[in-house]
């Protein structure tokens, strides 16, 4: 018998990372619980941003925490069944308690991959507009959107793409003609 276990250190290193992340997931509720009690004590505090991304922060580390703990079944030499939960052997290739067909590969990354939905952990998704769709105009001090309008627009530069895009040398000509001035700053 060896005197060290590669194998034994290794799901060591795993359960010390899953303490750790349980312990700020502890942290994060905390300071959700703070933030509640911020707003409550001054209605006009606006916390949910903060708590939002708390509330992110905890579901990733949830989604670690399951990472971790198939890892550690992996190096044991078990993969768990995605239909019933069942621990099984890495060579069979069907669930010893359900039938469920395993995938092909006994690769770890395979093995311990972890679908948020299957957990019932819903991880938003925010829709970015392409910037080929999106155009930022200022006129008057006044901040307009032009486009699709799914995007908020502040007082920033103009951004234009595709058939709008003018050049330096059609602003210069249109301004010498007489037509209406407006200043438009292209980026990149």
């Amino acid at each position: 018998m060896a005197l060290f276990d590669p194998k034994k250190s290794q799901i060591s290193q795993l359960q010390k990372s899953i303490d750790d992340k349980n312990r700020m997931i502890g942290v994060y509720y905390d300071e959700i619980g703070k933030l509640y009690y911020k707003q409550y004590r001054d209605m006009n505090a606006d916390v949910s941003r903060d708590i939002n991304t708390r509330c992110e922060s905890i579901s990733n580390l949830y989604l670690e925490i399951e990472e971790c703990r198939l890892r550690i079944l992996y190096e044991r030499g078990y993969k768990e069944c995605k239909n019933c939960k069942k621990e099984n052997l890495l060579e069979h290739a069907y669930c010893s308690a359900c039938g469920e067909k395993f995938p092909e590969s006994n690769d770890v990354s395979v093995v311990t991959h972890v679908d948020p939905a299957e957990m019932g952990i819903v991880v938003p998704t925010v829709e970015k507009v392409p910037a080929e769709n999106t155009e930022k105009v200022t006129e008057g001090g006044e901040a307009v959107t032009e486009g699709n309008g799914d995007i908020p627009v502040e007082n920033e530069e103009v951004e234009l793409r595709g058939e709008t895009e003018a050049s330096e040398e059609e602003s210069a000509e249109e301004t010498a003609s007489g037509e209406e001035e407006t200043s438009y700053s292209v980026s990149d």
